[in-house]
């Protein structure tokens, strides 16, 4: 583990960009679970809304909402991780330093640093229309329009519905932010894994962008992933361990 550890510090000392992707392992330090599966039981208490079921559903679209405000409600105390704090500083020491997070609750994110995290999966925090994307905020549309009147209508464009930009079951992600990821897999010198299985696509796909133009590649998780194979330094441990030994 030693060896590991000094040639980790040695890949972040000697890089000149790092890209990181991030998944649930990054948070669970802070207390969460994975909002994507049935581990911890959340969906076994609150069904998930397939994105097909919110456009055709009133009640399907309240439900949705229902399950926003549970999830926002479940994050509202707890508190970034040591390797959260530990991102925010590689991104600060250079602007070309990317964080790409599958993560919705938004204990990465800094208004300093927004532009240089990639948010695949959206934010509990984010909601807009889906047809004139006029942007809300969650907690205020929730408690005055979808629990007070049973509405999740624009009151822009009266003509589309209001959801939070986390990325349902069914829902295409932003094509956008897929650019924005790829780019910055590809021009990097290191990109790292942390806290992510690599099982989710388009997500573990960029590891393998980066890789392909010659990136070293990282894998620091509690358990083995598909893409250990092609990685030139894989760590089983967990994320805040590995900071108390890098910092």
């Amino acid at each position: 583990m030693n060896k590991k550890i000094t040639q980790l510090i040695k890949y972040l000392n000697s890089s000149s960009i790092i890209t990181i992707l991030s998944g649930a392992g990054l948070s669970t330090a802070s207390g969460l679970p994975d909002f994507r599966t049935n581990d911890q039981g959340f969906w076994k208490k609150n069904k998930p809304v397939h994105f097909g079921e919110f456009v055709q559903s009133k009640s399907a679209r309240i439900k949705s909402w229902q399950n926003n405000h549970a999830i926002r409600a479940s994050i509202k105390d707890k508190k970034p991780s040591l390797m959260h704090g530990y991102i925010v500083e590689l991104l600060r020491k250079n602007k070309l330093n990317t964080h790409i997070t599958q993560n919705i609750d938004g204990l990465h994110y800094l208004e300093e640093i927004k532009s240089q995290i990639i948010e695949l999966h959206g934010s509990v925090f984010n909601a807009s229309c889906l047809n004139c994307l006029k942007k809300y905020d969650p907690a205020t549309f929730y408690k005055s329009k979808v629990k007070e009147l049973g509405s999740t209508s624009c009151t822009s464009c009266n003509d589309g519905y209001v959801k939070t930009s986390t990325i349902s079951f069914g829902q295409k992600l932003d094509e956008q932010q897929i650019k924005k990821a790829t780019l910055a897999s590809r021009r990097c010198d290191l990109f790292i894994c942390l806290g992510t299985s690599l099982k989710v696509s388009p997500a573990n796909q960029f590891p393998q962008k980066a890789k392909a133009r010659d990136a070293n590649l990282v894998i620091i998780n509690r358990e083995p992933t598909p893409l250990d194979a092609i990685a030139d330094l894989v760590i089983y441990d967990d994320l805040d361990s590995i900071y108390e030994k890098i910092k």
